[in-house]
C-alpha cells in the first residue's frame, strides 16, 4: 500500500501511523486519529498548491525580467 516514490522517513512515519491504527480498539480515538491525518494531508496539498502559484509566479517574473515579456497585461 506504500508508494515507492517515499522517502525513508516517510515510509517511517507511515509505518508508525499504520501500527497505531492496528493497534487502536477504542472507535472515538480512532475516529480522532482517522479525522487528525485526513487533516493533515489536506494541509499538505494547500501548502503544496501555494508553492506550485509561488514558484509559477517567481519564473514568470525572472522570464519577464530576462527576456522583456509582459504578460498579463494589455
Amino acid at each position: 500500500m506504500t508508494n515507492q516514490h517515499l522517502s525513508v522517513e516517510q515510509r517511517f512515519h507511515l509505518e508508525a501511523a499504520f501500527r497505531e491504527i492496528d493497534g487502536c480498539d477504542n472507535i472515538e480515538q480512532l475516529r480522532s486519529l482517522t479525522k487528525q491525518i485526513i487533516t493533515a494531508q489536506e494541509n499538505e496539498k494547500a501548502f503544496a498548491r501555494e508553492a506550485i502559484v509561488q514558484i509559477r509566479k517567481e519564473m514568470e517574473a525572472a522570464a519577464q525580467h530576462r527576456f522583456g515579456f509582459n504578460w498579463g497585461q494589455s
